[in-house]
């Protein structure tokens, strides 16, 4: 049976938690954040030569934004870490940044405590749990964040908190602008993607039905990672279905070749920025017609107007959580729980 997703009836019995609504609310933590600036640090401000944000999944998701967006800014290398072992260089010139919406997260409390055994500057972010006690315990600074529905749906409160982080530790500058930015550009596209608005006039509801069925082979450019990467994350956690994604022109050199024999119904969906150089619009160009011509596919291009740099991450990202929640109600499934996740984190623990 077909999905009507302009019938909100129906839309509300396949999504009873309401993750669609909860959409609405994604830009809201940058108008109302609450000013992190006063929280006291625990061991003193202390220059730092390295940053390493660790998390898993969403908490994850917001370093990556984060570090996409200030990168220009950053004096020192910086990266998201994603396994409970450190790389050799953690210790006492590194900000060690970690993130646990749940406060649970096993691999990085075990990389926190790493990070502190190696005397590494120290920063937990979540709503609690064991990492706001460890925190306590090290007398290191905890950034507080409010539960949400998921937590995938926390991101812009969890990208709030990290980024203002360091711009207390003056690692970056001001961030009010840009979150001052991307707030007002977000609430349009909030107004044209919401699920009351009907299809016609709904980008992401037409742009789910365009997806629908393939095998979804993601790309972008290194820089615009942090969006592709969430979106692959989403269509797993809300939409239940595998994609992947890789970056371009990387893939230019070695990834295109396989597009002459690509697996039944795989569809590449391109990643645009907003503001693109001329060799960059041209290596997408080349891309997307090597790979159209090869594999006799319409490849699909995403590009969502925005101007200020944290914008043009943000759009293309709430855009493409519509798409992915409105992709699992064309599948009949509910958005919302994580079964396997679940069941992944029950295992791991006993």
């Amino acid at each position: 049976m077909k999905t009507d997703l302009d019938d909100l009836d129906l839309i509300s019995s396949l999504d009873p938690s309401g993750m669609a609504e909860a959409l609405n609310h994604f830009p809201d933590p940058l108008r109302s954040r609450k000013r992190q600036s006063a929280f006291e640090l625990g061991e003193g401000k202390r220059r730092f030569r390295s940053l390493v944000v660790m998390g898993m999944g969403g908490s994850a998701s917001a370093g990556d934004v984060v570090l996409d967006w200030v990168r220009k800014d950053l004096s020192v290398p910086a990266f998201v870490h994603r396994e409970p072992g450190l790389p050799g260089f953690v210790n006492s010139g590194t900000l060690f940044i970690a993130i646990s919406y749940s406060g649970e997260t096993l691999e990085t409390l075990q990389g926190f405590r790493e990070a502190r055994a190696r005397r590494a500057q120290l920063i937990g972010i979540g709503t609690g749990g064991k990492l706001a006690e460890l925190c306590t315990q090290f007398h290191v600074p905890f950034v507080k964040v409010e539960p949400a529905i998921a937590p995938r749906a926390a991101l812009t409160q969890l990208i709030v908190a990290t980024s203002t982080a360091l711009e207390t530790l003056e690692a970056i500058r001001s961030t009010a602008r840009g979150f001052e930015q991307a707030w007002r550009e977000l609430m349009p596209l909030t107004n044209r993607c919401r699920v009351q608005i009907e299809l016609e006039r709904n980008p992401a509801k037409r742009l789910a039905h365009n997806l629908l069925g393939h095998f979804l082979v993601l790309y972008s450019l290194q820089r615009m990672s942090s969006v592709a990467r969430r979106f692959k994350n989403q269509l797993a956690e809300n939409s239940k279905q595998v994609a992947k994604y890789e970056a371009l022109p990387e893939s230019c050199h070695n990834e295109i070749e396989a597009w002459g024999s690509p697996p039944a119904r795989s569809l590449p969906v391109i990643i645009r920025d907003a503001e693109e150089s001329s060799f960059e619009r041209s290596i997408f160009e080349a891309f997307r017609s090597t790979i159209g011509s090869a594999s006799s596919t319409n490849p699909i291009q995403v590009r969502v107007s925005s101007q200020g740099v944290l914008s043009r991450l943000l759009c293309p990202i709430l855009m493409l959580d519509y798409v992915s929640v409105y992709l699992a109600l064309l599948r009949r499934v509910d958005p919302t729980p994580t079964r396997l996740i679940a069941k992944y984190k029950k295992m791991k623990k006993s």
